[in-house]
């Protein structure tokens, strides 16, 4: 069973010396992603996209070096969600996204619809960046552990008559019900190095997050 897979959208706003310290694991090329990675002599897995964000010299670069699926620039699925559904039917079962925030706003609204797709939500799939991760909590019980590099957690409603309940956080809830639009779960902290989650029902978005 495959495990684990990154995406590459572009390199804007992704961690610190990523590239460097993931060389070895498997890595998707997402239209400039797909430049970016081989820039760093990471061989991606696949590439996809209408390659509308690199100029023709780079698209010969690219496709010197690997084979590619072209979508076209009119389509019912966005270059990142194509990505996500291919690795799914890959078999893998942890996808992270990177360079899928700090642009277009319209295009990072709908990689969180991504994390809402319902093919997609018993799959662990986060959204990186230098100061986020996000990823979608379903119902269920969830043990997280502190991370002393991510201050801050928020707990985003993705449903209506969303239920929480918050353990070992500064600010704790008991079937707490939230509407989208409530303010009331951001920026929460750890308090104990274990903390435990439990959404009753709907969905919810988890945002760990450092200045």
């Amino acid at each position: 069973m495959k495990k684990r897979i990154h995406l590459l959208c572009s390199k804007r706003n992704i961690p610190n010396r990523l590239l460097e310290k993931k060389c070895d694991e498997d890595w998707v090329g997402v239209d400039r992603g797909t430049f970016e990675l081989l820039q760093a002599n990471i061989q991606p897995v696949y590439a996809v996209g209408d390659f509308d964000s690199v100029t023709e010299d780079e698209r010969r670069f690219i496709e010197a070096r690997m084979a590619v699926k072209i979508m076209p620039k009119e389509k019912d699925l966005t270059d990142l969600a194509y990505a996500v559904q291919k690795a799914i039917d890959m078999g893998y079962k942890k996808i992270k996204i990177y360079g899928a925030t700090g642009g277009r706003l319209d295009h990072f609204m709908g990689a969180m619809q991504i994390l809402k797709n319902v093919d997609f939500k018993d799959k662990k799939i986060q959204l990186i960046d230098k100061q986020n991760i996000i990823e979608l909590l379903t119902p269920g019980k969830y043990k997280k552990r502190r991370k002393s590099q991510y201050t801050y957690v928020s707990f985003v409603p993705a449903t209506d008559n969303a239920r929480l309940t918050l353990k070992g956080f500064k600010y704790t809830l008991e079937h707490q019900y939230l509407e989208q639009g409530s303010t009331l779960t951001i920026s929460n902290e750890f308090k104990d190095r274990y903390a435990d989650i439990i959404v009753h029902e709907g969905l919810i978005y988890q945002i760990r997050s450092k200045d």
